[in-house]
C-alpha cells in the first residue's frame, strides 16, 4: 500500500511520466503499480541486477545513478517526469528526484534517509513543484491496492531463506543486494 499510495498522491495521470528512485522492496512494487495505473515509468537505481529486474518488470526507461546522472538524463529524454517518488534511503536519490521533475510536477519522499532534504525554495516556486510525503493509506487505499494485486497486476518478487542466515539477509540489505523481498522461514 506504501508505493499505491505515493503514487496515487502524485497528482499523475495516465500517460504521464513518472520516476522511481530505488528499485528494491517498495520500489518494484511501485514500478508495477505505476504500470497498471497507466503511467510511463523511468526506474533509477545504482545496480544494474536491479534495473534488470525493473526492465522485466514493465520499465519503459531505466538508468543506472552510478553511471549517469539520472535527473539530467530524464530531463534529455522526456523533458521531465510529472511526478518523482523516492523510496531509495539516502539523499542524493532523494536530490536526483527533485531535479527530474518537470514545471508543475511533484516530488513524492517516501524513503527515509537520515540527512536532511534542502529544497531549492526559488526552483521550488518559480516551476511550481510540490513536495509531499507520504508513508501509509487508508482502508479504500488498501482495498484499492490489493485489487490491483488479485488482478495480477501486482507481484511483490520474494525469495526465502531459513531464520539461521538472518545475518547473511541484513548483510544483504545493507548493502542492497536483495531483489524484492526476502520472507524468513522456520524449517
Amino acid at each position: 500500500m506504501t508505493s499505491y499510495k505515493a503514487l496515487k498522491v502524485s497528482g499523475a495521470k495516465p500517460v504521464d511520466w513518472v520516476a522511481i528512485y530505488g528499485i528494491g522492496g517498495l520500489g518494484h512494487v511501485a514500478l508495477q503499480y505505476a504500470k497498471a495505473m497507466g503511467f510511463n515509468v523511468v526506474s533509477v537505481d545504482i545496480a544494474d541486477e536491479k534495473l534488470e529486474l525493473a526492465k522485466k518488470l514493465g520499465a519503459d526507461i531505466t538508468i543506472n545513478g552510478m553511471k549517469e546522472d539520472p535527473a539530467e538524463a530524464i530531463q534529455e529524454q522526456v523533458a521531465g517526469v510529472q511526478a518523482a517518488i523516492s523510496v531509495a534511503v539516502s539523499k542524493v536519490p532523494f536530490e536526483q528526484a527533485y531535479r527530474s521533475v518537470k514545471r508543475g510536477g511533484t516530488l513524492v519522499a517516501v524513503g527515509l534517509p537520515h540527512e536532511e532534504l534542502p529544497i531549492p525554495i526559488f526552483t521550488t516556486v518559480l516551476n511550481g513543484v510540490t513536495v509531499k510525503g507520504s508513508i501509509v493509506g487508508t482502508r479504500i487505499d488498501m482495498k484499492e491496492a490489493l485489487d490491483f494485486a488479485a488482478r495480477g497486476k501486482v507481484k511483490a518478487q520474494i525469495e526465502t531463506a531459513p531464520l539461521f542466515e538472518v545475518n547473511t539477509v541484513l548483510d544483504k540489505m545493507v548493502n542492497g543486494k536483495i531483489n524484492g523481498r526476502i520472507v524468513l522461514t522456520f524449517d
